[in-house]
């Protein structure tokens, strides 16, 4: 506040004052607005809130997208194409980023040996085409294995006898000529060996006159045991043959475990043979099935790296059933483009297709087979160019990926969400309609009847839901009529009960009574003076009850006991709907969690945003319908 001390101003008189307007008539200004009706106000009252206008077109969205994807879309998304199957999300503009790229990550891939650079010291995986892996991703790692498999390398080898037998006698897989070993000998070495076992190591001298057995030594304990053939045995000549024995008593509990077996020319620096890891397990039991082999403590190399799945899923590839209907029917449809032989009968190894042509190869023919009809059937094994077999230009883009089955996920979760809205708008209008009525009823006339009614819908309310679930299984099945009741069945009771409070709060206002003494019906005081007040209120809960009821839908479907895999229903007689919803690719996706997530992910992030949507879309149209703020900004 300013305060003024000059003396002009504290000295003031009556002719500083003048009247304004004195001597002009001035009368009331017209209107030159239209009126504004009720739901016109409320309409710009819910235009003003741009979050809420954005959220409504969000949602205004998702629907259009859930009604027309599945019909637009050119990828499968109902028939099984297993070549398809799980496929990665691919985005156009993303993946230029590297984020929703198509790439699938492998990880414990085995190595090919053979393919190890000698400067990185890394492996290209067994089966995958080197062109199409990531090498800024592949690495090399060693994974200790059990298996029996040559590619598990090193560890050692555990001979354990069976129970039914005392003795083993387990022999090298390899003959051996000693004529030319100046020095030869046999180191065994043992790493375990129970107090009652014992190894008895055998050299059968085989040869024209017969098999000669010399016994070179008994062990029973672990060590490493050298024994010199030069000077304990009477070598054959070279026509002779050479064989290890080894005979194990008294394994049954604790196995022997052997480290390694060498045969050795002391003269030399490579060995003869040399059985360590793998081929230990080469040794075979002479009375088979008295052993029983297995590995410990071996290493396998492996491999993880990403992988342009797409690239292959879509280039050239076996396809192997592939009838000779089949393939009448599509090289005649494509005949411009496929070049065949000049004997169609003989096509074994034809290659010459074109490189516009499905086909690109002839690798094998089955036996014709008769049929009933006395035809005779017959199958080709090819190479496709799956691409150009699907009728795609170029390598499509699957945004969402595929799930299982091959399918497009991207269609599936619209179609899905198409069926959720259908059942959630379904149930609601029903719960909303009964719900209204009941709690209008309980609210306007009070007393008795409402003591009466509440106690009805306490007595539905608290009969368990796994209880409702369970009857309605056992009486209809599980399907779409089960959901449906099983939604409805106490579903209303929230609305009716916000109803009761709105009549219970406006039904004693002067207005309402002014109606009243006026002679109004009941019918008019309840939708036209009170029920308008509340409707704010009410609608907000109602319009909330389409996302619960599609989270309630979603999760009754994912228990298995909803809509499912091969059912099906007609939208008004018009058109039909499929079994699939969110809950069922919800319930699709758990099994997969860890493996492919974007099952999960996306169902979940779609439901999730109109979960969002529909709550302030809600509280949008409660502030918007709500009288008390009619004319407000």
């Amino acid at each position: 506040m300013k305060i003024y001390d000059d003396k002009k101003h504290k000295n003031l008189s009556p002719d500083n004052f003048e009247f304004v307007q004195r001597d002009e008539k001035i009368y009331d200004k017209r209107f030159e607005t239209k009126p504004i009706g009720y739901f016109k106000d409320a309409m710009i009252r819910f235009g003003k809130n741009r979050t809420n206008v954005i959220a409504t077109i969000i949602l205004g969205i998702l629907i259009l997208l859930a009604i027309f994807v599945p019909v637009l879309t050119t990828k499968n998304y109902q028939d099984l194409e297993t070549e398809l199957a799980n496929l990665p999300p691919r985005m156009p503009l993303l993946k230029e980023i590297g984020i929703f790229d198509g790439m699938k990550q492998y990880e414990d891939q085995q190595v090919d040996l053979s393919t190890i650079d000698p400067e990185t010291g890394l492996g290209l995986p067994l089966g995958f085409d080197s062109e199409l892996i990531q090498m800024d991703t592949l690495e090399n790692y060693e994974v200790a294995c059990t298996d029996l498999s040559d590619s598990c390398k090193g560890g050692q080898v555990d001979f354990t006898l069976d129970r039914t037998k005392t003795e083993s006698r387990m022999q090298s897989p390899d003959f051996f000529s000693f004529s030319e070993a100046k020095e030869p000998s046999v180191t065994v070495d043992i790493l375990e060996l129970n107090t009652e076992s014992s190894i008895q190591v055998n050299v059968n001298i085989v040869s024209n006159f017969g098999t000669k057995r010399t016994t070179l030594g008994t062990i029973t304990e672990p060590g490493v045991y050298a024994y010199d053939l030069y000077d304990t045995l009477e070598l054959p000549a070279s026509d002779g043959q050479v064989e290890l024995e080894i005979i194990a008593t008294e394994a049954r509990d604790n196995s022997i475990r052997l480290n390694a077996v060498t045969v050795d020319d002391n003269t030399s620096d490579e060995p003869l043979a040399d059985y360590t890891g793998h081929a230990l397990t080469r040794f075979s039991p002479v009375v088979a099935g008295s052993t029983i082999i297995s590995r410990v403590n071996g290493v396998i190399l492996q491999a993880s790296f990403k992988y342009d799945i797409y690239a292959d899923v879509f280039g050239e590839r076996e396809y192997k059933v592939f009838s000779a209907n089949q393939f009448r029917e599509i090289t005649a449809a494509n005949a411009d483009v496929c070049n065949m032989p000049s004997n169609p009968d003989d096509l074994i190894g034809w290659d010459q297709f074109g490189p516009e042509c499905p086909f690109s190869k002839v690798v094998a023919q089955t036996e014709p087979t008769q049929g009933p009809d006395g035809e005779f059937y017959f199958s080709y094994h090819l190479f496709v160019n799956y691409s150009i077999y699907r009728g795609y230009d170029d390598i499509p883009n699957f945004l969402f990926g595929t799930n299982a089955f091959g399918k497009d996920f991207f269609a599936l979760v619209w179609l899905g969400l198409r069926t959720s809205l259908f059942v959630g708008l379904v149930v609601a209008t029903i719960n909303i309609s009964v719900g209204i009525i009941y709690g209008s009823i309980e609210g306007y006339y009070g007393g008795m009847v409402d003591l009466l009614m509440e106690r009805f819908g306490e007595i539905i309310g608290r009969i368990p839901f796994l209880v409702w679930l369970g009857l309605f299984v056992i009486i209809l099945g599980p399907g779409v009529l089960t959901l449906i009741v099983l939604l409805t069945i106490t579903g209303w009771l929230g609305v009716a009960s916000t109803t009761r409070t709105q009549f219970y709060r406006y039904k004693g206002r002067e207005y309402v009574l002014a109606s009243r003494t006026m002679g109004a019906k009941d019918s008019r005081i309840i939708f036209r003076h009170i029920l308008p007040n509340g409707i704010g209120t009410i609608i907000t809960a109602s319009i909330l009850m389409i996302p619960a009821v599609i989270f309630s839908e979603s999760t009754i479907s994912y228990l298995g006991y909803g809509i499912g895999h091969g059912q099906s229903f007609k939208l008004l007689g018009l058109f039909e709907l499929s079994g699939v919803s969110i809950g069922v690719l919800l319930a699709d996706g758990r099994t997969s969690l860890v493996d492919r997530p974007y099952l999960t992910m996306f169902p979940a992030v779609i439901i999730s945003i109109l979960m969002i949507t529909f709550n302030m879309f809600g509280n949008a149209l409660r502030d918007a319908f709500n009288p008390s703020l009619r004319g407000s900004e």
